[in-house]
């Protein structure tokens, strides 16, 4: 189990202390990660966790990896 801190802002909806995560629920926990980006520029997206505790697990494996920045393509 992960032992991230998480601050609720409303019921379902949460963010880590730094502001790097955060989670919500819409029948599954996902957790958004503002700090790496998919191939189109959006927030790497994980989960769906069925767990708020999974979803603590995955941002602790998300903070041990180390981010890779791709170079962007040449027009």
């Amino acid at each position: 189990m992960g032992d991230e801190k998480l601050i609720r802002d409303q019921a379902g909806s949460y963010h880590s202390e730094d502001g790097r995560f955060s989670v919500e629920n819409d029948g599954r926990w996902n957790v958004r990660d503002e700090q790496e980006h998919d191939e189109l520029g959006l927030p790497r997206v994980l989960g769906p966790f069925a767990t708020l505790d999974a979803a603590r697990a995955a941002i602790a494996e998300a903070r041990e990896r180390k981010i890779v920045k791709l170079p962007r393509k040449r027009r």
